[in-house]
Order: structure tokens, then C-alpha cells, then sequence
């Protein structure tokens, strides 16, 4: 009987630790994607090669396999066409190649053996995207919102 017993409360606490794991991870995932909607949302519409609600379709299974292919990318060249309508360009592809190395190194990642290295790799290259897109964000945020790289001031003489 008390095997048994400690088969349950060893079962109950996997549980436990499952739910608790994929809680922290669709938080991690949320936190996110708000932070490249709201990447998106500072980028003028006529930019934008992807619409910023769009990039909750990353939450899809089985598509969010693919779509970062897609969506990384697109993200990139809007950011990179907007610092160049506001006059601002930055050297640097906008984290393009950090974009696409991302979804093959989570395709590497269900290699047995290399997925170990890989899963790890992807970690870094999630969190320094998810810093780089945070701050072109936050340039965004701070910069005028002019096409003509000129103060958004009505007065010429300045």
C-alpha cells in the first residue's frame, strides 16, 4: 500500500511540475509576442509587410513550426523600411539573420542528439532577438514620426 501511495504522490508532482513548466512557458511566450506586436504597432502601415496581430499565430501548433520562416523575416524588413522612412537607418540586417537562424535551429532541435546543443543555441538567439526587437521598439517609440528624416516642427526656419 504504500508504494502505491508513493506512486500517486510521485505522479501528482510531475503533474504539478508539467502545469507549472507550461504555465512559465506560454507566459514567456505572451510576454513575447506582445513585445513584437507592439514592434509592429511603431511601424507606419504603409511599411509593414505583416500586420502586428499576426504575430499571434505563433501560439498555432504544428504552424509555428513553419510560420517563423515567414514571419521573422517580414518583421525584419518593415523594421529596417521604417528606420529608413523616419531618415534614421542603422547598420545591420534588423536581426534578419538572427530571424531565421531561430526556426532551424528549432528544427535542429528534434535531431537526437544535436537537439541538446541546439535547444540551447535557440535560448541565446530567442533572448537576443527578443532584446534587439525591444529596442528597435523602444528607438521607435523615442523617434519623430517624419518620412523626411526633418523635425516634425510646422516652423521651416529653425
Amino acid at each position: 500500500m504504500y508504494s502505491r501511495d508513493l506512486e500517486f504522490a510521485f505522479g501528482a508532482a510531475m503533474v504539478g511540475f508539467v502545469l507549472i513548466v507550461l504555465a512559465i512557458s506560454l507566459t514567456i511566450a505572451i510576454l513575447y509576442l506582445m513585445n513584437l506586436q507592439n514592434l509592429m504597432k511603431e511601424v507606419n502601415q504603409k511599411n509593414r509587410q505583416v500586420e502586428p496581430g499576426n504575430v499571434w499565430l505563433m501560439l498555432i501548433p504544428l504552424f509555428n513550426i513553419i510560420y517563423p520562416f515567414i514571419l521573422y523575416p517580414k518583421i525584419c524588413d518593415s523594421v529596417k523600411a521604417e528606420f529608413e522612412f523616419r531618415g534614421k537607418p542603422e547598420t545591420g540586417d534588423y536581426g534578419r539573420a538572427l530571424g531565421i537562424t531561430m526556426p532551424i535551429l528549432g528544427l535542429v532541435g528534434f535531431v537526437p542528439f544535436l537537439g541538446t546543443f541546439a535547444g540551447l543555441a535557440n535560448l541565446v538567439i530567442f533572448i537576443i532577438f527578443w532584446v534587439k526587437m525591444a529596442e528597435y521598439k523602444n528607438k521607435l517609440r523615442n523617434m519623430p514620426k517624419t518620412g523626411d528624416g526633418l523635425s516634425s516642427s510646422s516652423d521651416l526656419i529653425d
